[in-house]
Protein backbone atom coordinates (compact mmCIF):
# COMPACT_ATOMS: atom_id res chain seq x y z
CA UNK A 1 0.00 0.00 0.00
CA UNK A 2 1.53 3.38 -0.80
CA UNK A 3 1.02 5.84 1.79
CA UNK A 4 -0.44 9.39 1.07
CA UNK A 5 1.34 12.47 1.86
CA UNK A 6 0.13 16.32 2.79
CA UNK A 7 2.21 18.95 4.90
CA UNK A 8 1.61 20.08 7.85
CA UNK A 9 2.85 23.38 9.54
CA UNK A 10 4.98 23.38 12.53
CA UNK A 11 7.03 26.11 14.36
CA UNK A 12 7.80 27.70 10.81
CA UNK A 13 8.35 24.21 9.09
CA UNK A 14 6.42 22.65 6.73
CA UNK A 15 6.56 18.62 7.47
CA UNK A 16 5.73 15.58 5.32
CA UNK A 17 3.68 13.60 7.05
CA UNK A 18 2.82 10.16 5.92
CA UNK A 19 -0.67 8.39 5.93
CA UNK A 20 -2.51 5.05 5.15
CA UNK A 21 -3.89 1.77 6.94
CA UNK A 22 -6.91 1.51 8.95
CA UNK A 23 -6.88 0.65 12.35
CA UNK A 24 -5.61 2.09 15.83
CA UNK A 25 -2.86 4.82 15.07
CA UNK A 26 0.71 3.47 14.93
CA UNK A 27 2.66 6.77 14.24
CA UNK A 28 6.53 6.10 13.45
CA UNK A 29 9.41 8.62 13.84
CA UNK A 30 12.34 7.48 11.17
CA UNK A 31 16.37 7.99 11.98
CA UNK A 32 19.48 10.29 10.83
CA UNK A 33 21.49 9.82 8.36
CA UNK A 34 21.97 10.37 4.87
CA UNK A 35 18.89 10.37 2.80
CA UNK A 36 16.77 8.94 5.48
CA UNK A 37 13.19 9.78 5.36
CA UNK A 38 10.14 7.34 6.78
CA UNK A 39 10.38 5.49 3.23
CA UNK A 40 13.58 4.75 3.48
CA UNK A 41 13.28 3.33 6.49
CA UNK A 42 10.25 1.99 7.31
CA UNK A 43 9.10 0.86 3.22
CA UNK A 44 10.00 -3.06 3.82
CA UNK A 45 7.41 -3.16 6.41
CA UNK A 46 4.41 -0.53 5.96
CA UNK A 47 2.42 -2.86 3.48
CA UNK A 48 2.33 -5.34 6.22
CA UNK A 49 1.80 -2.46 8.82
CA UNK A 50 -1.56 -0.95 7.37
CA UNK A 51 -3.63 -3.71 7.53
CA UNK A 52 -3.57 -3.42 11.66
CA UNK A 53 -2.88 -0.05 12.25
CA UNK A 54 -3.46 3.52 10.84
CA UNK A 55 -0.12 4.56 10.32
CA UNK A 56 1.29 8.28 10.51
CA UNK A 57 4.76 8.55 9.68
CA UNK A 58 6.60 11.96 9.99
CA UNK A 59 9.99 13.15 7.88
CA UNK A 60 12.12 14.85 10.64
CA UNK A 61 12.64 18.35 10.20
CA UNK A 62 15.85 18.83 7.50
CA UNK A 63 14.88 15.41 6.28
CA UNK A 64 12.95 13.74 3.37
CA UNK A 65 10.09 16.06 2.01
CA UNK A 66 10.06 18.01 5.01
CA UNK A 67 11.85 22.26 5.10
CA UNK A 68 14.65 22.37 6.66
CA UNK A 69 16.05 25.13 9.65
CA UNK A 70 17.88 28.63 8.41
CA UNK A 71 20.35 28.66 11.43
CA UNK A 72 22.34 25.93 14.02
CA UNK A 73 21.76 23.83 15.62
CA UNK A 74 20.68 21.88 12.35
CA UNK A 75 21.09 18.40 14.73
CA UNK A 76 18.20 19.23 16.99
CA UNK A 77 16.92 16.93 19.17
CA UNK A 78 14.57 19.05 21.22
CA UNK A 79 13.00 20.06 17.73
CA UNK A 80 12.35 16.73 16.85
CA UNK A 81 10.75 15.54 20.40
CA UNK A 82 8.62 18.95 19.90
CA UNK A 83 7.86 18.17 16.64
CA UNK A 84 6.65 14.37 17.66
CA UNK A 85 4.50 15.59 20.33
CA UNK A 86 3.17 17.88 17.76
CA UNK A 87 2.00 15.42 15.01
CA UNK A 88 0.82 12.94 18.22
CA UNK A 89 -1.48 15.45 20.20
CA UNK A 90 -2.94 16.31 16.40
CA UNK A 91 -3.94 13.43 15.40
CA UNK A 92 -5.23 12.01 18.36
CA UNK A 93 -7.38 15.22 17.87
CA UNK A 94 -8.57 14.15 14.99
CA UNK A 95 -9.42 10.76 15.24
CA UNK A 96 -10.68 11.35 19.11
CA UNK A 97 -8.21 8.56 20.03
CA UNK A 98 -7.20 8.35 24.13
CA UNK A 99 -4.02 6.39 23.26
CA UNK A 100 -1.29 5.74 20.76
CA UNK A 101 0.93 3.29 19.54
CA UNK A 102 4.46 4.36 18.37
CA UNK A 103 7.81 2.84 16.46
CA UNK A 104 10.83 4.52 16.15
CA UNK A 105 13.89 3.84 14.70
CA UNK A 106 17.53 4.59 15.79
CA UNK A 107 17.04 8.17 16.71
CA UNK A 108 13.52 7.94 16.51
CA UNK A 109 13.73 5.35 19.14
CA UNK A 110 14.82 8.07 21.54
CA UNK A 111 12.34 10.07 20.34
CA UNK A 112 9.73 7.81 20.47
CA UNK A 113 10.83 6.93 24.74
CA UNK A 114 10.74 10.79 25.19
CA UNK A 115 7.23 11.21 23.87
CA UNK A 116 5.95 8.15 25.81
CA UNK A 117 7.65 10.14 29.09
CA UNK A 118 6.42 13.75 28.19
CA UNK A 119 2.74 12.75 26.97
CA UNK A 120 -0.13 11.19 28.62
CA UNK A 121 -1.52 8.37 26.28
CA UNK A 122 1.43 6.66 25.07
CA UNK A 123 0.19 3.00 25.60
CA UNK A 124 2.76 1.33 23.74
CA UNK A 125 6.64 1.72 22.16
CA UNK A 126 9.17 -0.19 19.62
CA UNK A 127 12.38 0.84 19.21
CA UNK A 128 14.41 -0.67 16.81
CA UNK A 129 18.44 -0.01 16.70
CA UNK A 130 17.47 2.84 19.56
CA UNK A 131 19.44 5.77 20.21
CA UNK A 132 19.14 7.38 24.06
CA UNK A 133 21.14 5.03 25.84
CA UNK A 134 25.06 5.50 26.50
CA UNK A 135 26.95 5.54 23.17
CA UNK A 136 30.10 6.25 22.41
CA UNK A 137 31.01 7.77 19.01
CA UNK A 138 32.96 4.40 16.56
CA UNK A 139 33.60 4.16 13.57
CA UNK A 140 30.83 3.25 11.41
CA UNK A 141 28.68 5.50 13.10
CA UNK A 142 31.23 8.19 12.39
CA UNK A 143 31.26 7.07 8.57
CA UNK A 144 26.97 6.81 8.20
CA UNK A 145 27.45 10.54 9.75
CA UNK A 146 29.45 11.99 7.45
CA UNK A 147 28.07 13.70 4.17
CA UNK A 148 28.39 11.03 1.10
CA UNK A 149 29.52 12.84 -2.28
CA UNK A 150 29.00 10.20 -4.48
CA UNK A 151 26.68 7.24 -4.70
CA UNK A 152 29.73 5.02 -4.06
CA UNK A 153 30.34 6.94 -0.79
CA UNK A 154 26.85 6.12 0.25
CA UNK A 155 26.61 2.74 -0.35
CA UNK A 156 30.07 2.62 2.18
CA UNK A 157 28.25 4.18 4.79
CA UNK A 158 25.33 1.69 4.35
CA UNK A 159 27.67 -0.97 4.61
CA UNK A 160 28.29 0.44 7.45
CA UNK A 161 25.28 0.04 9.25
CA UNK A 162 23.75 -2.98 7.76
CA UNK A 163 25.05 -6.36 8.05
CA UNK A 164 24.52 -8.52 4.79
CA UNK A 165 25.70 -6.31 1.99
CA UNK A 166 23.30 -7.95 -0.16
CA UNK A 167 20.78 -5.80 1.77
CA UNK A 168 22.04 -2.64 0.05
CA UNK A 169 20.62 -3.06 -2.91
CA UNK A 170 20.69 -0.80 -5.83
CA UNK A 171 17.61 0.47 -5.34
CA UNK A 172 17.90 1.22 -1.94
CA UNK A 173 21.28 3.51 -2.68
CA UNK A 174 19.05 5.00 -5.51
CA UNK A 175 16.51 6.12 -3.20
CA UNK A 176 18.24 7.54 -0.66
CA UNK A 177 21.02 9.11 -3.32
CA UNK A 178 18.18 10.86 -4.84
CA UNK A 179 16.79 12.50 -1.46
CA UNK A 180 20.19 13.58 -0.90
CA UNK A 181 19.91 15.65 -4.66
CA UNK A 182 16.26 17.42 -3.40
CA UNK A 183 17.27 21.11 -2.91
CA UNK A 184 20.25 21.61 -0.56
CA UNK A 185 19.23 18.52 1.91
CA UNK A 186 22.69 16.80 0.74
CA UNK A 187 24.66 19.98 1.95
CA UNK A 188 22.47 20.66 5.01
CA UNK A 189 23.26 17.33 6.12
CA UNK A 190 26.42 17.90 6.00
CA UNK A 191 26.52 21.54 7.79
CA UNK A 192 24.47 18.86 10.25
CA UNK A 193 27.26 16.48 11.37
CA UNK A 194 30.29 18.68 10.28
CA UNK A 195 30.72 19.67 14.14
CA UNK A 196 31.83 17.49 17.48
CA UNK A 197 29.96 14.54 16.81
CA UNK A 198 29.88 12.97 20.13
CA UNK A 199 28.45 16.47 21.23
CA UNK A 200 25.51 14.97 19.38
CA UNK A 201 25.56 11.60 20.62
CA UNK A 202 25.35 12.74 24.19
CA UNK A 203 22.32 15.26 23.20
CA UNK A 204 20.55 12.08 22.69
CA UNK A 205 21.05 10.74 25.70
CA UNK A 206 17.60 10.28 28.00
CA UNK A 207 18.58 10.69 32.06
CA UNK A 208 17.26 8.22 34.30
CA UNK A 209 14.49 10.40 36.18
CA UNK A 210 12.89 10.79 32.51
CA UNK A 211 13.08 7.13 31.21
CA UNK A 212 11.42 6.39 35.07
CA UNK A 213 8.13 7.88 33.58
CA UNK A 214 7.39 6.12 31.16
CA UNK A 215 4.36 3.74 31.62
CA UNK A 216 3.98 2.43 28.20
CA UNK A 217 4.83 -1.22 27.37
CA UNK A 218 8.47 -0.70 25.61
CA UNK A 219 9.95 -3.27 23.72
CA UNK A 220 13.28 -2.77 22.05
CA UNK A 221 14.06 -4.21 18.99
CA UNK A 222 17.74 -4.55 18.30
CA UNK A 223 20.28 -6.26 15.91
CA UNK A 224 23.09 -8.29 17.90
CA UNK A 225 25.17 -7.08 15.29
CA UNK A 226 24.54 -3.47 15.18
CA UNK A 227 27.74 -1.56 14.91
CA UNK A 228 26.72 1.98 14.38
CA UNK A 229 24.68 1.65 18.01
CA UNK A 230 25.67 -1.18 19.47
CA UNK A 231 23.53 -3.07 21.76
CA UNK A 232 25.43 -3.06 24.84
CA UNK A 233 25.38 1.17 25.09
CA UNK A 234 22.20 1.13 23.69
CA UNK A 235 20.13 -1.28 24.57
CA UNK A 236 21.44 -2.59 27.86
CA UNK A 237 21.03 1.15 29.80
CA UNK A 238 17.88 1.87 28.64
CA UNK A 239 16.31 -1.86 29.71
CA UNK A 240 17.47 -0.87 33.12
CA UNK A 241 16.01 2.31 33.51
CA UNK A 242 12.72 1.98 31.94
CA UNK A 243 9.57 0.47 34.16
CA UNK A 244 8.00 -1.95 31.79
CA UNK A 245 10.88 -2.97 29.05
CA UNK A 246 11.30 -5.95 27.08
CA UNK A 247 14.45 -6.76 25.05
CA UNK A 248 14.74 -8.60 22.04
CA UNK A 249 17.99 -8.89 19.93
CA UNK A 250 18.57 -10.35 16.57
CA UNK A 251 21.31 -12.84 15.60
CA UNK A 252 22.98 -12.26 12.13
CA UNK A 253 21.08 -8.81 12.33
CA UNK A 254 22.82 -5.02 12.20
CA UNK A 255 21.23 -1.77 12.72
CA UNK A 256 18.05 -1.83 11.03
CA UNK A 257 15.83 -5.19 11.66
CA UNK A 258 13.28 -3.41 9.38
CA UNK A 259 15.22 -3.72 6.47
CA UNK A 260 17.74 -6.78 7.15
CA UNK A 261 14.75 -9.04 8.84
CA UNK A 262 11.31 -7.58 7.69
CA UNK A 263 9.20 -10.56 8.69
CA UNK A 264 10.49 -11.68 11.78
CA UNK A 265 11.14 -8.02 12.87
CA UNK A 266 6.97 -7.15 11.93
CA UNK A 267 5.56 -9.93 13.37
CA UNK A 268 6.91 -9.06 16.58
CA UNK A 269 5.72 -5.48 16.28
CA UNK A 270 2.48 -6.25 15.37
CA UNK A 271 2.15 -8.82 17.89
CA UNK A 272 3.82 -6.66 20.89
CA UNK A 273 1.25 -3.14 19.70
CA UNK A 274 -1.48 -5.71 19.95
CA UNK A 275 -1.19 -6.85 23.30
CA UNK A 276 -3.72 -5.41 26.14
Amino acid sequence: MTLSKQHWAFEGHEINIYTGGSGPTLLLFHGVGPGTSIPANFSAVTDALTPHFRVVGMDLVGFGLSSRKEADPYFDFPLWCRQAAFVAERVRAERGESTLRVWGHSIGGAIALHLAATTPGVSHVIATGTAGGEQRLNPPLDKFWTFPASREQLREAMMSSMLNPADITDALVDDRYATLQLGDIGPYFGRMMSGDKQALLDSLRLPRELLARVSARVTLIHGRDDKPCPYEESVLPLLKKIPKCDAILLGQCGHNPAREQPARTVKMVIDRLLET
